[in-house]
């Protein structure tokens, strides 16, 4: 979403996308693309009992394979920069590198999440992946970090920027804000966002401790990592809603009292909630209601969020404690209205869409130019 908001929903770049990723040939989107894949014979080895070695061939070696239709697409094309997602790790960073070198154009990545999130590993392999994600940094012409804390644990670079995620437009910013006051009904805790990994249990948990308050939850995502118990109740009751388009959940969202952002605790964690920055931060920003941020101290968003006091931060796994401090907020109009209006100064100050966009132009056309010296 946020580089179809760079790419896409602006013209100041003219695109061509080679994806491993089915997924897009399930739209129509507005612009040239080329879906490839590994080699059959790979594939075919992914679905054995041997997949394990396989899978770490595939993000250790295969990239430096370029498939030929790759190449064709990417000549005929004759880019000015190549242009790719490098964290968390995926071959195909290692083929759009390949392909950089070998047009001799820069070579562009953005570094959005840690190399193992979400990545199948064995652990014999994990710091050969490792030393490859940080290598590729380091050969970047250009690499942009998606938050202080990812620029900080990649190390010294000698072009690389921290590049936040791109939220959606405040379309009313002029926009009255009216605070939820307990009248008899519930306040509406909203979460938008993955339920995969750490984020599911933690939402399960979560409504679940909160019985006892007055609290109603709607809940959007897709890939629930919750248990299947708790998955039927969700959606018997209202409570989980699935993944819905963007527009229809902007339109929940305005009708919500809170807005809940939960980032994971416990040291399997912690490296990527240090090094990563939530879109739906960003998002949530525009939807002009108080926000909860149920994470580590050292999070990315509780650390900004503190900078600005633009969000109400809870620090402890507990969530008898997470659901007091959302009852808490919903209790109180006057810190409501000071969370909302901090947030505003956020999002004018550091998080205004066209602001994020300037960067990455303005760092890539640099980057052009020299090259063509």
């Amino acid at each position: 979403m946020s580089f179809y908001r760079h790419f896409v929903e602006r013209t100041d770049f003219e695109i061509f996308v080679a994806t491993d990723n089915a997924e897009v040939q399930q739209y129509e989107v507005p612009y040239q693309f080329l879906r490839f894949d590994v080699p059959k014979w790979l594939k075919r080895m992914l679905h054995t009992r041997l997949y394990k070695w396989f899978w770490h061939y595939n993000q250790l070696i295969a990239g430096y394979f370029v498939p030929h239709e790759v190449w064709r697409a990417a000549r005929t094309f004759n880019p000015d920069l190549v242009f790719t997602v490098a964290g968390s790790w995926n071959w195909t960073a290692r083929v759009a590198q390949r392909v950089a070198r070998r047009l001799r154009v820069p070579l562009v990545a953005s570094f959005n999440d840690w190399f193992d999130f979400g990545v199948l590993m064995h652990p014999s392999f994990r710091r050969s992946i490792e030393r490859g994600f940080r290598n590729f940094y380091r050969d970047c012409d250009l690499a942009f970090c998606t938050s202080e804390g990812m620029l900080e644990a990649l190390g010294p670079h000698p072009n690389a920027n921290v590049l936040y995620p791109i939220g959606d437009s405040m379309l009313d910013i002029n926009r009255d804000f009216i605070p939820f006051t307990p009248n008899g009904r519930p306040a509406t805790v909203f979460f938008a966002g993955s339920l995969s990994a750490w984020y599911g249990p933690m939402v399960e948990q979560l409504v679940r401790a909160s019985s006892d308050f007055n609290l109603r939850f709607e809940i959007f995502g897709s890939n629930a990592g919750w248990s299947p118990d708790f998955d039927n109740a969700a959606r018997t009751s209202g409570v989980y809603r699935g993944q819905v388009p963007f527009d229809r959940l902007k339109a929940h969202a305005q009708k919500a009292d809170l807005l809940l952002l939960p980032m994971g605790f416990g040291a399997e964690c912690a490296q990527t909630e240090r090094t990563s920055f939530k879109t739906k931060f960003l998002d949530y920003l525009t939807f002009q209601k108080p926000i909860i941020i149920w994470g580590p101290e050292y999070c990315s968003a509780v650390r900004v969020a503190r900078e600005f006091d633009a969000a109400e931060c809870y620090t402890s796994p507990d969530t008898a404690g997470c659901a007091a401090t959302l009852q808490n907020v919903a209790r109180s109009p006057e810190r409501q209205k000071q969370l909302v209006a901090n947030a505003l100064r956020m999002y004018h100050s550091r998080f205004e869409p066209s602001q994020i966009h300037a960067v990455l132009l303005t760092e890539c056309e640099k980057l052009v130019r020299r090259q063509r010296r």
